[in-house]
């Protein structure tokens, strides 16, 4: 049988096919079409049987990310939504927390909040009050929501949010004024905060509660029209989505909470690399995905991805369990521009798919860091995408030379390999900002590239930090792809504790975990997955006594709270620098990672094509100040072993890289391209 992987991006849909038994591969790039994404994303899934001479029948498993979730956040585009709330607490998303640094720039008095996720006329208040400890104060006003519901029913409103205040302690105010809502609005999205966010933090969890509610209906449109359509074409395999966890989860949970689809694109990449590095046995990597708007970069230590609980998307708090990614404004598709400073900038603006780079021929007219580096010869317009898609090279040096080269005095080639060099260091600094920043040396890491443009950037970069190993995956162009069928199913849970790990003890610390342990597997067995199948990851977010911010710590099975305190510790070490033997460590959080193992295993085949490591013909690129015709080889052609020493370019299907003088490039036994850069 075989195996579809498809990532929805900005500006392409990447498809990749993979035969379970052979290891052979097939993959394929269609527009992204953002007025109707699925109709990019069943064009990319017709187009890949198309091109391996296969049927519907023969998928057996389809995984799908997207970056429609994040896309609604961000501009705004999500179902107008009302919040349902504790009286008194309807202005809590206008208040947010300073405190917290949720503004894109502490420093900026200037700075405006992005308007509120609910409009205030939305924010319904209704009469009902736990105390901290949960006890009930004042009891829910059932007439009262009767009301809300009636005005509900009688406008545009398509999800309502329910967050009272101390729900995470005891939800049952909460699950009462849902379970009602959901019976007089049965057209409407309802979700309440303990499903989404049960932990103690006011804003922190109806915020996320919103944004969940804000994308439930237009995600459960997307989900349930894709399933249709793939039916229609006799798709009857299993299908599941990408989550921001790195894992896989079935259509009908995500549609319950497409909180877990923000930042999911990116995910599926991330848990390709995994998987290289496990077969490599690479532990510690760091990771580039260049693609058409943005640079998303992150890390693996000892095989696994930073995890991260919280998070900041366009200044709206966000509590999710997402992989640790940090994007910049620095895609292929990112647009250039000289500030009034004359100096150069680029984004955080995208060409996009339409109308994309000058280069793509329909209709752009703004330079993009794509048309740069055509113009550097770092790109073959004739074998863009193995020769299906032309560019059009002469419009790219036109909008160069308006835009950026003739404003600053400069020559066009000059002015694209002034505008490469912004975005080498755009991209170096979030590299910084992920490892330097956090303690973490990043020579001692190689780096995986991968993303469209990734293999294009990835030696300078590699220079600029003083990474001394690059390794170009297989597919690097549509390596996210490639992660949906690799990528295994994982489901979280959590719960609220905030106690003193000291008073917590060995007894109820197990009991807790155990608890996690059975609900979790009896949510997974709804979705297909059977408890023997998975393995639990446990984790604690720990934190010294006044501090604000925790640190989340793996607690193995049956550890003591002596032990967990011990690794608290180290783990507050290595972040900053201290620790205080004097203070207690609280607990405010128990968390487990429900993980099921459903991803590809194997390797991608080798070539059936001819093995050669000659060129194929000769390519002019502007390298160090001057324009050099350098080699070209085809990936596809190289054996395993395969040696080709710089200056010289590797081109394949999807992305190029570009060496230079001393640089070594080995094709290793998984197909990996490892670059090796002297000292």
């Amino acid at each position: 049988m075989k195996r579809i992987g498809i990532d929805v991006g900005g500006t392409f849909t990447d498809v990749v096919m993979v035969d379970d038994s052979t290891g052979k591969v097939w993959s394929t790039k269609v527009p992204t079409t953002p007025k109707d994404r699925v109709l990019g994303t069943v064009e990319g899934f017709r187009r890949i049987l198309e091109i391996s001479g296969s049927k519907s029948g023969d998928i057996s498993f389809l995984g799908h990310g997207t970056t429609m979730a994040t896309n609604m956040v961000v501009e705004g585009t999500g179902a107008k939504t009302a919040l349902v709330t504790t009286r008194g607490f309807r202005d809590i998303l206008e208040l947010r927390r300073a405190s917290r640094h949720d503004r894109a720039d502490l420093y900026d008095l200037l700075f405006d909040n992005p308007r509120a996720l609910v409009e205030r006329r939305w924010r319904l208040e209704v009469t009902e009050r736990l105390r901290f400890d949960g006890s009930v104060e004042t009891a829910l006003s059932h007439e009262e929501l009767t009301q809300i519901a009636a005005r509900i029913r009688d406008s545009d409103v398509e999800a309502v949010a329910v967050c009272f205040l101390h729900a995470h302690v005891n939800p049952e105010h909460e699950m009462a004024a849902v379970g009602a809502l959901r019976e007089m609005l049965p057209d409407r999205f309802v979700c309440a905060s303990h499903e989404v966010n049960p932990e103690a933090m006011e804003y922190e969890r109806t915020s996320s509660t919103v944004i969940n509610a804000m994308l439930g209906p237009v995600c459960g449109r997307y989900i349930g029209r894709l399933v249709d359509a793939l039916a229609q074409l006799g798709f009857a395999g299993k299908f599941l989505f990408m989550q921001s966890n790195g894992g896989l989860a079935s259509p009908a949970r995500v549609a319950d909470r497409p909180i877990v689809l923000l930042e999911s694109g990116p995910a599926g990449g991330v848990s390709a690399a995994i998987r290289n590095c496990e077969r490599g046995n690479l532990r510690n990597a760091i990771l580039g995905d260049m693609g058409g708007t943005t640079f998303d970069v992150s890390l693996i230590r000892d095989f696994r991805p930073e995890i991260r609980n919280k998070s900041l998307l366009h200044s709206y708090t966000v509590r999710s369990p997402s992989i640790d990614i940090d994007s910049v404004g620095a895609g292929g598709g990112s647009i250039v521009w000289i500030d009034a400073g004359g100096g150069v900038r680029i984004g955080p603006e995208s060409a996009a798919a339409d109308p994309g780079p000058a280069c793509y021929g329909r209709g752009g007219t703004r330079p993009t860091v794509t048309d740069c580096n055509l113009v550097l010869g770092y790109i073959d317009p004739d074998n863009f995408l193995g020769g299906e898609f032309k560019l059009d090279a002469k419009a790219a040096r036109r909008v160069v030379d308006e835009v950026i080269a003739k404003p600053l005095g400069m020559s066009v080639p000059e002015a694209a390999q002034a505008v490469r060099s912004v975005a080498n260091a755009l991209m170096a600094q979030a590299v910084r900002i992920m490892t330097v920043e956090r303690g973490y040396d990043p020579r001692e890491f190689s780096y995986i590239c991968y993303g469209g443009a990734g293999p294009v950037h990835a030696v300078d970069l590699a220079h600029e930090m003083g990474i001394r190993r690059v390794v170009i995956p297989p597919l690097p162009g549509l390596f996210s792809a490639f992660g949906m069928m690799v990528a295994d199913q994982q489901y979280d849970y959590q719960r609220p504790v905030e106690c003193d790990l000291a008073k917590l003890g060995d007894e109820r610390l197990h009991a807790e975990f155990s608890e996690l342990l059975a609900l979790g597997r009896s949510e997974a067995g709804r979705h297909g997955v059977e408890a023997n199948a998975t393995r639990a990851v446990r984790l604690a977010d720990c934190r010294y006594v006044g501090q604000p911010d925790v640190i989340t710590v793996e607690v193995p099975e049956g550890a003591s709270c002596a032990a967990l305190a011990s690794d608290f510790e180290a783990a507050h070490q290595r972040l900053w620098n201290f620790v205080s033997k004097d203070k207690t460590i609280m607990v405010a959080n128990l968390r487990l990672q429900l993980i099921a193992t459903s991803g590809w295993q194997g390797g991608v085949a080798h070539s059936d094509e001819e093995a050669a490591v000659t060129p194929l013909r000769t390519r002019d690129v502007y390298i160090d100040g001057t324009v050099r015709a350098l080699p070209v080889f085809a990936r596809s052609r190289l054996p395993v072993g395969a040696q080709i020493d710089g200056p010289a370019v590797i081109e394949e299907h999807s992305s190029c890289a570009v060496l230079k003088e001393s640089h070594t490039a080995r094709v290793d036994d998984d197909l990996n391209l490892v670059i090796e850069l002297a000292a």
